[in-house]
């Protein structure tokens, strides 16, 4: 059978810990063969590309498995990114340059994917260092869910005074001497409230947006994804998704997970979303997967605030899965703290008695804090752990938390591998953290936060082959598509990326550093640099 396009003289990984291959051919967008460069040459015909890898590493596309693409890809073409800024004043220079350059009135974002421990400086900006960057324009920059910092020209456009700030709670602003908010707000609820006093992208721009980030997540060697929903999300954000895959103009697959839109609303929008909705439905690119990841805003904790979960709660919690379980809904579930892992298992259980939930494959998002007592109950449910690198971020406050001893094993990867319990990886951006997928790799091989301290303990390391595997069939089964897509094999999707360096071999603090220098969806370039541009520009 002929091929439409064949990658020779490579070194290919068709599968993390699996053989290795020097070529491979692709067909109707999917892996024909796969071979030595002898056998997939004998392949091609008088129309078939053939492109020379010159020795280059080539993984699957890899699948991060908790991503906030959707509500990024609103905003993402006005955004600057900082998560490979070496230091605050070369982010500020950022902010200059884009304040010269941007149409005017154009506010400027730094939202989320960078640390202040990044920074020889040890800090995020001031008011002041913002209003010497860009003194007539409004500028946003946030750290994590921490904090955001407005300058001048910011707290004017987004209505930022001493009457609003007590109105919407003074405990969410930082306040001077004299009485005033400095334009920073603390927390997520503090996040939030700026955030929505951000003017709204026309639908056009949020396309437009959209598009620019699946073509960046390709250039980081990302082919699929499953979208977390998050905070700031609701029925209503989904429009730009939707009209970008029509166009057929999305360049990553996308599995949305959906949830409701804010406190007080869970039960009438989940009815919503279980009456309207069909999980596990969609195109060859875009699929409403299920449920997650706020199923109760009262139990969506973070690493560091104990949450004070009540009978109520835990009622409710048990109502809403028996509702999405017997939908045949998929749920996967953020947690991260004991409290409500415990919380969220036991609710399981209570579900799985009468709707066995191991087909649905339900899964506990983030799942740092679980512990010896918890991986056996795991398993017995049928449960999948959807780990990202987030400690990567919050190490030290989760040490401070919960003390270094214990985040050694957050979350205990080994005993959960060993327990058969599927697990997968990914990095939880766009706010929380950066959505370069080989920072995370980087952290699951180093244990090493962005500070560069290590909290991870040897046993719960994973090596290259296992930290790959749970970026690729880890995160496959979670989207049910282990048989499509995360490996290389024939049959599978031809969705690869062709690496700007080794990531077996390379030193391991420059895995940090690797792009995708050719990245295909379904044989089909998406993303192409250097020398591999050509095929990009052939369209094929």
């Amino acid at each position: 059978m002929t091929a439409d396009l064949i990658l020779v003289d490579g070194d290919i990984t068709t599968s993390a810990g699996g053989r290795r291959v020097a070529a491979l051919a692709v067909r109707a967008g999917r892996v024909l063969a796969a071979g030595s460069t002898e056998e997939i040459r004998r392949s091609a015909g008088p129309d078939t590309t053939v492109v020379d890898l010159g020795g280059r590493c080539v993984i699957p596309g890899l699948v991060d498995n908790h991503i906030h693409f959707v509500r990024a890809g609103l905003t993402w073409n006005t955004e600057l990114r900082w998560e490979r800024c070496a230091s605050l004043a070369a982010g500020l220079d950022t902010i200059a340059e884009a304040a010269r350059t941007r149409p005017p009135g154009e506010w400027v974002l730094v939202i989320g994917g960078w640390h202040e421990r990044q920074f020889p400086e040890g800090r995020g900006p001031d008011r002041a260092e913002l209003d010497a960057a860009a003194p007539e324009r409004p500028v946003l920059v946030q750290m994590m869910y921490d904090w955001a910092q407005v300058n001048t020209a910011g707290m004017r456009a987004a209505g930022v005074t001493a009457e609003t700030a007590r109105a919407a709670g003074a405990h969410l602003f930082a306040w001077d001497d004299q009485g005033q908010p400095t334009g920073r707000v603390l927390g997520m609820e503090g996040c939030k409230w700026l955030y929505a006093r951000l003017p709204k992208e026309t639908l056009e721009q949020q396309i437009a947006s959209t598009g620019t980030l699946s073509r960046d997540l390709n250039r980081f060697a990302v082919t699929a994804l499953i979208d977390g929903g998050g905070v700031n999300t609701g029925p209503d954000v989904y429009e730009a998704v939707y009209e970008l895959d029509r166009r057929g103009e999305l360049t990553v697959r996308t599995f949305l997970t959906v949830h409701a839109s804010a406190r007080g609303r869970e039960a009438e929008e989940i009815a919503g979303y279980l009456r309207y909705g069909r999980p596990r439905h969609g195109s060859g690119t875009l699929w409403l997967l299920g449920f997650g990841e706020v199923v109760l805003y009262g139990l969506h904790d973070r690493v560091h605030t104990r949450v004070d979960v009540t009978d109520a709660d835990r009622a409710e919690l048990i109502r809403v899965f028996s509702d999405l379980a017997a939908g045949g809904w998929p749920v996967q579930m953020h947690a991260h703290r004991p409290e409500v892992i415990e919380t969220v298992i036991a609710a399981c259980e209570a579900v799985n008695a009468r709707y066995p939930l191991a087909p649905l494959r339900w899964g506990i998002v983030h799942g740092e804090m679980i512990d010896a007592a918890h991986v056996g109950r795991i398993r017995a449910l049928g449960l999948g752990v959807l780990t990202q690198s987030l400690l990567r971020f919050l190490g030290g406050q989760a040490i401070d938390a919960f003390g270094a001893e214990r985040v050694r094993d957050a979350p205990p990867l080994r005993a959960l591998l060993d327990a058969g319990v599927p697990v997968s990886a990914g990095t939880d951006a766009m706010r929380g953290a950066s959505y370069d997928p080989f920072t995370s790799l980087h952290f699951y091989l180093t244990g090493r936060t962005i500070g560069g301290d290590r909290i991870v303990s040897d046993e719960n390391l994973l090596d290259r082959d296992e930290a790959l595997r749970l970026y690729t069939r880890g995160s496959a089964w979670n989207c049910f598509a282990e048989h499509e897509i995360g490996a290389l094999e024939p049959g599978y999707r031809a969705d690869l990326a062709v690496l700007s360096d080794d990531y077996f071999t390379v030193d391991v603090d420059k895995i940090m550093t690797l792009e995708s220098e050719l990245t295909l969806l379904g044989g089909r370039p998406v993303h192409a640099s250097g020398e591999l541009t050509a095929v990009l520009k052939e369209g094929r």
